[in-house]
C-alpha cells in the first residue's frame, strides 16, 4: 500500500511543472525581456530531450531499474525547476530546458512501464487522473506564489520543494520497487509470473521497430497525442471565434480538462469490468460523437457539451493503450514498446498542433472540428490495424487475465468461507 501511494504521489509530481510555463509565460518573457513567441522554442527544446530520453530510457533501465531511475529522474527535474527559478536570461533558460526534457521524458517510460506491467487496468487509469491533479496544482502554485510575493520565479521553488519531497519518499520505498518487480505485482494475488523476472532483451530502437505492431504503435500515439493536444491548445481561440467571451472559453477549456481526469476516474471503475480493448475502442467512439456533433450547426450552448465530450472519450485511450503494451509486445518487450510509443506522442504534440495553426492561419479556425475528425479517423484506423496484427496475443492476455480474476475470485470466496466457519465455531465454543 505504501508503495502505491508513493506511485500516486509520484504522478502527481510529474504534472507539476508540465503547466506552469504556459500559465507563466506572459509574466516570464516580460522579465527576461523576451518575444512571447519564444515560448515555443523553449518547449520545442523540452521536447526534444523528452524524445531522447524516452528512446535511450529502456537500456538505463536495465541498469538502475525502475525505482532508481524514477528516483533520479525526479531530481533532474527538481534541479532543473531551480535553473528555471533562478535563470536571468532566456539562454539559461533554454539551457535548463534541456535536464527538464530528459528527467520527463525517463520518469513517464519508467512509471509507465511499471504501471502495465505491475499494476491493473484501473491503477493506470487513475494514475493518468493523479497526473491531472499534478497539472491543476500547478498553476494554482504560480497564483499562491503571486499573492505571496514569489512571482513566477517562487512557483518553481514550490515545485522543486514538492519533486525533492516526492525524491525523498521514492528513496525510502526503493526496496519495495525491487521486491515487486522481483514477485511480478503489488502482491501475490496480482498476477503469476514466472520464478524470475523477466528481463529485457537487448535489443536497440531500431531492431524493435521490426516488431511487428510497433510502428503501428507508434503512429498510434502520434495521432493521439495531435488530437488531444489540438484539443486542448485551439479549443478556446475556437471557442471565442464561435462568438464566446475570452473569460467564459477559459472556463470552457478548463471544464476541458476537469473531464479528462472525471473520465479517467470513472475509467478504473469500468477497467475493473471490461478489458483495455473495449475502453479504447469506447473512448474513440465518444471522440468521434463529439466531433460529429461539433461539426453540424446548432445553437452555442451545445459545445460546451461537445468539448466536454472529447475531453471524456480521450480520458481512456491513453492509460488503456499504455497498459495494454505487454499484451501486445510481451512484458520483455514492454519498455522498448512504451519508449517508441511516448516518442510517438512527443512527436505529434510537437508537429501537429502548430501544422494546424498554419492551416487555422491561411484558411480559417472554424476548420478545427473538421482537422479533430481527420486525426480522430486515423488514430481509429490504426488501432483497427494494430489490433489485427497483435490479436493473437491480446487474446491470450486477455484469457489469462480472465482465468487470474476467476482464481482470484475463487481464493477470495473460499477465504470468506473459512472465516464464518472459524466464526460459528468461535460462537458455539463460547456458548459451550
Amino acid at each position: 500500500m505504501f508503495l502505491l501511494v508513493v506511485i500516486y504521489v509520484a504522478f502527481i509530481g510529474l504534472g507539476l511543472p508540465d503547466t506552469i510555463l504556459g500559465a507563466a509565460w506572459p509574466l516570464m518573457h516580460l522579465d527576461l525581456k523576451t518575444p512571447i513567441s519564444a515560448a515555443g522554442v523553449l518547449s520545442i527544446i523540452a521536447s526534444l530531450g523528452t524524445i531522447v530520453s524516452s528512446l535511450c530510457t529502456p537500456k538505463v533501465l536495465r541498469i538502475f531499474g525502475t525505482g532508481k531511475l524514477v528516483a533520479y529522474s525526479i531530481a533532474l527535474t527538481a534541479i532543473a525547476s531551480i535553473g528555471y527559478g533562478l535563470a536571468d536570461s532566456f539562454n539559461v533558460l533554454c539551457l535548463w530546458a534541456i535536464p527538464m526534457g530528459i528527467g520527463a521524458g525517463a520518469v513517464d517510460v519508467a512509471m509507465n512501464n511499471f504501471a502495465a506491467v505491475y499494476l491493473e487496468s484501473k491503477h493506470t487509469n487513475w494514475l493518468h487522473a493523479s497526473w491531472g491533479i499534478g497539472a491543476t496544482l500547478g498553476p494554482s502554485l504560480l497564483s499562491l506564489s503571486i499573492l505571496t510575493g514569489g512571482g513566477w520565479r517562487g512557483a518553481y521553488e514550490y515545485v522543486a520543494a514538492a519533486l525533492a519531497a516526492i525524491f525523498v519518499l521514492i528513496l525510502i520505498s526503493l526496496p519495495l520497487w525491487k521486491k515487486t518487480e522481483a514477485r511480478g505485482g503489488l502482491s501475490e494475488n496480482v498476477t503469476i509470473q514466472a520464478k524470475s523476472p523477466v528481463k529485457a532483451p537487448q535489443i536497440s530502437i531500431c531492431e524493435a521497430l521490426r516488431v511487428p505492431g510497433m510502428k503501428l504503435s507508434f503512429l498510434t500515439f502520434f495521432f493521439y497525442s495531435a488530437l488531444e493536444i489540438s484539443t486542448s491548445l485551439w479549443c478556446g481561440t475556437y471557442l471565442i471565434a464561435c462568438g464566446f467571451k475570452p473569460e467564459i472559453g477559459a472556463f470552457i477549456v478548463s471544464l476541458m480538462f476537469a473531464s479528462v481526469m472525471i473520465g479517467r476516474i470513472a475509467s478504473g471503475f469500468f477497467a475493473i469490468k471490461f478489458t483495455d480493448h473495449r475502453l479504447i475502442y469506447a473512448g474513440i467512439f465518444i471522440v468521434a460523437a463529439g466531433c460529429l456533433v461539433l461539426s453540424l450547426p446548432l445553437p452555442l450552448w451545445m459545445q460546451p457539451v461537445c468539448i466536454c465530450l472529447l475531453g471524456l472519450g480521450c480520458a481512456p485511450v491513453y492509460p488503456s493503450l499504455i497498459h495494454a503494451t505487454p499484451a501486445r509486445f510481451g512484458e520483455s518487450l514492454s519498455s522498448q514498446a512504451i519508449s517508441i510509443q511516448l516518442a510517438g506522442s512527443y512527436v505529434g504534440s510537437i508537429l501537429m498542433p502548430p501544422a494546424f495553426g498554419l492551416v487555422a492561419t491561411k484558411f480559417t479556425v472554424h476548420l478545427w472540428p473538421i482537422s479533430l475528425s481527420i486525426f480522430v479517423g486515423l488514430l481509429l484506423l490504426c488501432v483497427c490495424l494494430l489490433d489485427y496484427v497483435t490479436h493473437k496475443k491480446l487474446n491470450k492476455s486477455y484469457a489469462r487475465e480472465r482465468v487470474i480474476d476467476i482464481l482470484h475470485t475463487v481464493s477470495m470466496e473460499t477465504l470468506k468461507r473459512e472465516r464464518r466457519i472459524q466464526r460459528r465455531l468461535r460462537n458455539r465454543h463460547r456458548k459451550h
